[in-house]
């Protein structure tokens, strides 16, 4: 009898290795571009489908307490972890890339609103902005802060809609705050302030009537910790808006199901982000309130060739700039997936609008 159980174990050692060499088998395939864009949004489907299959819980009282569990371990841990490795491989990536791949003047990476079809991607990106503006209740006159501001597309946006605004932008990377610097000294925009900090650190004493946090929380792990910090920066009246990716029922950390799950740690580094569910947020308010509750794919091939010469500059190698073409050519068809799986119904973007107590 322990013969055979002794046998079992080293055959489900050997089934795992198996499963591991199969993976980076494909994620090297990836890499070096072999891999269709039809074969890569099968393989996404797959792995969409098995992270609904672990997700859903028989019944709705084991839905319902996986939410409240997750909420509770997020309160044992760090405001955020693994940052450095996430900016390196995701954010600390040169303009004039990010800049062909979006598609416009506009360097914005998060969600578009595209009213019909006829909209372009800038006039998208555009019509997002002044969504989180007029959800936000922005009125000219007020200190604004852009928390994790990216390329600055926001923090510009709202200092020429409301030029009496004093607009302060948090980020974490060098880059990121010379390009905002820049643009607004060409574009004449004196009432922008960009402040380099690591949030997870950062204190300060002045206080906001609006702060905004676009695609940022997901990168984020303990919400109370972070939403005490950021209702310290908020004036008494002030809101703070937050828009998020999200599950509409299940949290989770974005970490690989087993190791037949090579998708997750394509797309982001694994442990760096959560998904949240829609209602996580709502677990979350011991110090704020809520109120109430292929483009881009086509740009990376269209300019493919100036892209690639930035990846090779910013790589050093050949194959250093296929590998991150391949990289983004995965996150865009990612998207395309995620947001796009039961016709839209199960993963989406949040906003939510909180006051301060």
């Amino acid at each position: 009898m322990a013969a055979g159980a002794g046998e079992e174990r080293r055959d489900l050692v050997e089934q795992k290795k198996d499963k591991k060499e199969e993976v980076a088998e494909l994620l090297k395939r990836l890499e070096l571009g072999q891999v269709p864009d039809d074969e890569i949004r099968r393989l996404i489907r797959l792995q969409l489908d098995r992270r609904i299959r672990w997700g859903y819980k028989p019944t709705y009282e084991q839905q319902l307490a996986n939410v409240v569990n997750f909420a509770q371990s997020l309160r044992k841990m760090k405001i955020a972890t693994a940052m450095d490795e996430l900016d390196s491989e995701m954010y600390e990536l040169p303009i004039s890339f990010l800049k062909l791949m979006s598609g416009s003047t506009i360097c914005k990476s998060s969600c578009c609103y595209f009213k019909d079809d006829s909209v372009t991607l800038e006039e998208a990106a555009i019509a997002m902005m002044d969504l989180y503006c007029e959800r936000s209740q922005i009125k000219d006159g007020q200190r604004v802060l852009d928390l994790g501001c990216g390329q600055g597309a926001l923090t510009m946006h709202i200092a020429r809609k409301y030029m009496n605004c004093h607009v302060t932008g948090i980020t974490n990377t060098v880059a990121q705050k010379k390009l905002i610097e820049e643009q607004c000294k060409i574009n004449n925009l004196t009432n922008v302030e960009i402040v380099l900090a690591d949030i997870t650190e950062h204190e300060m004493e002045d206080r906001y009537d609006r702060i905004l946090a676009i695609a940022f929380i997901e990168h984020m792990k303990n919400y109370e910790l972070l939403l005490r910090k950021i209702s310290k920066w908020m004036t008494p009246d002030g809101l703070l808006f937050i828009e998020h990716v999200c599950q509409k029922t299940f949290p989770y950390h974005y970490e690989p199901i087993d190791e037949d799950d090579w998708y997750t740690e394509y797309v982001f580094p694994a442990g760096t982000m959560i998904i949240p569910s829609a209602n996580l947020l709502l677990y979350f308010q011991d110090d704020v309130t809520v109120m109430n509750h292929e483009m881009w794919l086509k740009n990376l091939y269209d300019n493919a060739k100036a892209i690639k010469e930035i990846m090779v500059s910013f790589t050093g190698s050949e194959d250093g700039a296929t590998k991150q073409m391949n990289h983004w050519r995965g996150f865009a068809l990612s998207g395309m997936e995620l947001f796009g799986y039961g016709n839209g119904e199960e993963w989406m973007a949040s906003h939510v609008l909180f006051k301060n107590k």
